[in-house]
C-alpha cells in the first residue's frame, strides 16, 4: 500500500497529478509510494472508500498531503480525509494551491505555498498546459516528505564528518547518525510514530514503553529508529537528550539533569546551568522541573519557521534507554526518586494544564512488570509497544544487504555474495538455541566480515565459513585476543574473570540471566586492562569518557567507563557464561545487599532495614570474598550495623533463653519436690491402707478362729449332752433294774 496519500478536491486533479510526477522525478521511489484518488498502479482500487482503506492499511500509510484550496476547504470528503488521518496520528503536509481563509481545520499544521511570486517550476503532465508551482514551496514540501520517511534511505549516509564510519555497526552502540543504515524495522517504526502522534493529543505526561527481551534491538530501535524521525518532526516534538540510568539516574553523566540541560542548550536556553538543574532534580522539585520543560516547549515553538495557530506547543520527548537499570542495586535511591519525579510531573501544574511530556522508554520484558506495577507512575498514561518481534526472512535480507547498498551509493562499493545471504538466512533460521541473541550474532558477524574483508569490496560465503559461522563468532573473537599457550591463556582468562566478576556483570531482575553493568575504568583490576582494551577494539566492550560539565560530582567529571557492547556476550562467550553460572548466587546476594544498604541510607538508618539471620550471614560471606570485597566495600557500615543489631538480638535472645531455662529448672525443681512430697503422702496412704487391710485380715482370721472354737465347743457340748443323757438313761435303767 502507498505510504503517502494525496487529499485533493475534484477541481485540483491536474495539480495533484503534477505534484506526484514532480516528487517522483525528485525521488524516484516516491513515484510508487504516492496515492492519488483516481487510482492507478500504486493507488487504492477504484471505488473503494478512502477512509476504509486507510484503516485497513494502517501499518502502510505514513502520511497525507493536503492540497489546500477553496475547493478543498468546502469539500466534506476532504475534511473526512483530514480528520481520519489526524485521528490515526498520521503525518500531515499542507500545501496551499491558492490563498485561503487560513481558519479551516488544517490551520493546526504548518504549510508551504505552491503559489505566489518568485521562481516557479513548470510540470507537464501531457494534458493541456503545464502546471505551474512556486519552486520554494515545492522544495520545502519535498524536504518535509524526505524527513518524514521511515526508511533508512531517508537519512544521509555516511554522516557528515564521518566518511569512514562503518555501515555495519556490530556491537558498537547505534546512535541517531546511524539511521541511514538501520534496516529491518520500518513497519514497527511507522506504528510507533503513529502511536506517539496519537499520545501527543492528550497533552499530559505519558509513558511509551518499548518492551522486548535482551537482544531484540530495543536500544537501536530507540536511538537509530525513533529519535531521528521524531527530531525531524519538530513541529510536534522537541527532544531532550537520552537518559541512561546507570548508577545515578538523576545527576549522572547520562542522567535526567544532563538530558534536560542538553535539550535546553540546543534551544539557546543557558540558564539555569547544569549544576543548578542537578540540584532541582536531586531535590525532587517537580514544580521547577516542570517550568524548565514548559520553557523548552515555548522555545521550540518560537523556532518554527511558520508557527501554526491551534497546533499547540511541541511535545517534549524524554528518551529513557534501558529503564531496567532504574531497578538495579547500583541505581539505589536515585532510581526510586526518578520514578517519583516522573509521577509528580504527571500531576496538573498551577495552571491546571498538562505538561506535554512523553517519556519514550526501552525496558526488558523481565523488568517491565515491575515498572507497570510501580505506584509512582500511576498518574501517567501508559502505552506498551511490543512490536519488536523476530524478523521475517525478507527483513533479515534488508539487514544484511541494506548497509552494503548504502555504502555503495556513498562511493565505497560493497557487495554481498548471494550465497552468503542464503547461508546467513539458513543459519539465522536454524539458531533456535541462541537465547534471543540471533540478531546480535548476525550484527557481529557482518561487522567482522566487513573489518576483515570489506576493503576487497565483496563479502563471500568462504570468508564466513572461515570465520566459523554465526554460533562461533563470539568465541572466535575472544580466541583472537588470547594466547595460544595454555598456561598464558589460563592466566589471561583469570584476569578477565576478575574484571567481569564482579565489575562488568550483575544479576538480572528476572529469570536466571545475567545483565550488563557499567564499570569505572579505575575499578577494573590493572592486570586485566590490556585485555579489556583488546575487547574494546573488537567492539565486544564499549569504553568511553563521560564528558561532565562541572566538578561538583566528586571527581567523576570526564571519568572513563566500560560496559559490554551487547548482553549477548554474557551468554555467548562460553567461558564467561560458565563463570556467571557459578557465581549466580553471589551476584544476586551482592545486588540485594547493595539495594538494602541504599534503602537503609535513604531511610535515615531505619533499623527495620537491617539484615538478620541467614540473609546476614550470606551477605557477610559474599562481601568477604576476594571477588566482591571491593565492590561491596561501601556497604561496610550497613553490614556492621546489621551485625551489631544481630548480635544484640542474639544476646537478647540468648538471655531470654537462659532466663527461660532457669525458670524451667526452677519449675522442674519445684515439681520434683512436689513429686517427692506426693510420693511420701502416697506411701503413707499406701501404708495406712495396708495396715487397714492387715487389720481386716487379722479380724477375719480371729473371727474364723472364734467360729471354729465355737463349733468345737458346740460339738463338745452336744457330745457332753449326749453322754449325760446316755448316762442318765443308764442310771435310770440301773435303778429300774
Amino acid at each position: 500500500m502507498s505510504w503517502i496519500l494525496v487529499s485533493h478536491s475534484g477541481a485540483d486533479r491536474r495539480e495533484a497529478a503534477a505534484l506526484k510526477q514532480w516528487l517522483g522525478d525528485q525521488d524516484p521511489p516516491l513515484a510508487h509510494e504516492i496515492f492519488l484518488d483516481p487510482g492507478g498502479t500504486t493507488g487504492i482500487p477504484s471505488g473503494a472508500r478512502w477512509k476504509q482503506e486507510l484503516f485497513r492499511a494502517d501499518s502502510g500509510c505514513r502520511g497525507v498531503i493536503c492540497l489546500l484550496s477553496k475547493g478543498w476547504e468546502s469539500s466534506p470528503e476532504c475534511a473526512a480525509d483530514y480528520r481520519t488521518a489526524e485521528n490515526l496520528g498520521k503525518q500531515i503536509f499542507v500545501a496551499r494551491l491558492e490563498s485561503t481563509s487560513g481558519n479551516g481545520i488544517s490551520a493546526a499544521w504548518s504549510r508551504c505555498d505552491l503559489f505566489g511570486s518568485g521562481r516557479t517550476t513548470q510540470v507537464g503532465i501531457g494534458d493541456g498546459s503545464p502546471v505551474v508551482f512556486a519552486s520554494k514551496g515545492l522544495y520545502r514540501l519535498r524536504d518535509g516528505i524526505r524527513g518524514a520517511g521511515n526508511g533508512a534511505e531517508s537519512f544521509i549516509w555516511p554522516p557528515p564528518g564521518e566518511p569512514e564510519r562503518a555501515p555495519y555497526r556490530g556491537w558498537a552502540p547505534f546512535t541517531e547518525v546511524d539511521a541511514g543504515v538501520f534496516f529491518g524495522r520500518d513497519a514497527a517504526i511507522g506504528r510507533a510514530l503513529d502511536a506517539l502522534r496519537g499520545m501527543r493529543q492528550s497533552a499530559g505526561t505519558a509513558l511509551f514503553v518499548v518492551v522486548g527481551p535482551s537482544g531484540s534491538g530495543k536500544s537501536s530501535f530507540l536511538r537509530a529508529g525513533l529519535l531521528p524521525r521524531l527530531r525531524c518532526d519538530d513541529g510536534r516534538f522537541v527532544m531532550l537528550d537520552v537518559v541512561r540510568p546507570e548508577r545515578q539516574p538523576l545527576t549522572g553523566d547520562t542522567g535526567l539533569a544532563h538530558a534536560v540541560h542538553g535539550g535546553r542548550r540546543r534551544l539557546g536556553l543557558v540558564h539555569p546551568n547544569l549544576g543548578e538543574i542537578k540540584t532541582i532534580c536531586a531535590s525532587g522539585d517537580a514544580a521547577q522541573l516542570r517550568a524548565l520543560l514548559v520553557e523548552v516547549r515555548r522555545a521550540a515553538a518560537a523556532r518554527l519557521p511558520q508557527p501554526a495557530a491551534g497546533r499547540g506547543l511541541p511535545t517534549v520527548v524524554l528518551p529513557l534507554d534501558q529503564a531496567e537499570e532504574l531497578y538495579t542495586a547500583d541505581a539505589g535511591e536515585q532510581g526510586s526518586a526518578f520514578l517519583r519525579l516522573l509521577g509528580q510531573l504527571a500531576e496538573p501544574g498551577a495552571d491546571a494544564a498538562g505538561l506535554g511530556l512523553i517519556v519514550v522508554a526501552t525496558i526488558g520484558g523481565d523488568a517491565y512488570q515491575t515498572m507497570r506495577a510501580a505506584s509512582e507512575l500511576g498518574g501517567l498514561e501508559l502505552l506498551t509497544f511490543e512490536d519488536l518481534t523476530p524478523m521475517s526472512a525478507t527483513l533479515i535480507i534488508d539487514v544484511i544487504t541494506g548497509p552494503a547498498a548504502r555504502s555503495t551509493e556513498a562511493g565505497r562499493a560493497l557487495s554481498i555474495d548471494p550465497a552468503l545471504v542464503d547461508r546467513l538466512l539458513a543459519d539465522v533460521a536454524a539458531d533456535t538455541d541462541g537465547g534471543g541473541d540471533t540478531l546480535a550474532l548476525l550484527a557481529l558477524t557482518l561487522s567482522r566480515l566487513l573489518t576483515d574483508h570489506g576493503s576487497g569490496g565483496m563479502l563471500t560465503l568462504a570468508q564466513y565459513q572461515h570465520l566459523g559461522g554465526l554460533r562461533r563468532v563470539v568465541n572466535t573473537e575472544i580466541d583472537e585476543i588470547l594466547s595460544a599457550n595454555p598456561t598464558e591463556r589460563a592466566t589471561q582468562l583469570e584476569q578477565l574473570r576478575a574484571a567481569f566478576i564482579p565489575w562488568l556483570a550483575t544479576a538480572n531482575t528476572g529469570p536466571n540471566r545475567p545483565a550488563r553493568r557499567v564499570a569505572r575504568w579505575s575499578e577494573l583490576p590493572e592486570a586485566s586492562r590490556p585485555l579489556i582494551d583488546a575487547l574494546v577494539a573488537k567492539r565486544l566492550l564499549v569504553k568511553e569518557r563521560r564528558a561532565g560539565s562541572n566538578g561538583a560530582e566528586r571527581g567523576r567529571v570526564g571519568e572513563i567507563v566500560v560496559e559490554v557492547g551487547q548482553e549477548s556476550l554474557l551468554r555467548q562467550w562460553d567461558d564467561l557464561a560458565a563463570w556467571l553460572r557459578e557465581r549466580r548466587h553471589n551476584f544476586t546476594t551482592a545486588d540485594e545487599l547493595q539495594r538494602h544498604a541504599a534503602d537503609w541510607e535513604s531511610d535515615n538508618h531505619n533499623p527495620s532495614r537491617l539484615l538478620s539471620g541467614a540473609r546476614l550471614i550470606d551477605a557477610e560471606t559474599v562481601a568477604d570474598t576476594n571477588e566482591f570485597r571491593d565492590r561491596l566495600a561501601h556497604t561496610g557500615d550497613y553490614l556492621a550495623a546489621s551485625r551489631r543489631a544481630e548480635n544484640i538480638r542474639l544476646e537478647t535472645e540468648n538471655q531470654r533463653q537462659q532466663a527461660e531455662l532457669a525458670a524451667t529448672k526452677n519449675e522442674l525443681a519445684a515439681a520434683k519436690s512436689e513429686l517427692a512430697a506426693t510420693k511420701k503422702r502416697q506411701e503413707a496412704a499406701d501404708a495406712l491402707a495396708a495396715a487397714e487391710i492387715q487389720a481386716r485380715l487379722q479380724a477375719q482370721e480371729h473371727a474364723l478362729l472364734l467360729g471354729r472354737r465355737f463349733r468345737l465347743l458346740k460339738a463338745a457340748l452336744v457330745a457332753a449332752t449326749v453322754i449325760a443323757v446316755i448316762a442318765l438313761i443308764a442310771a435310770l435303767v440301773a435303778v429300774a433294774g
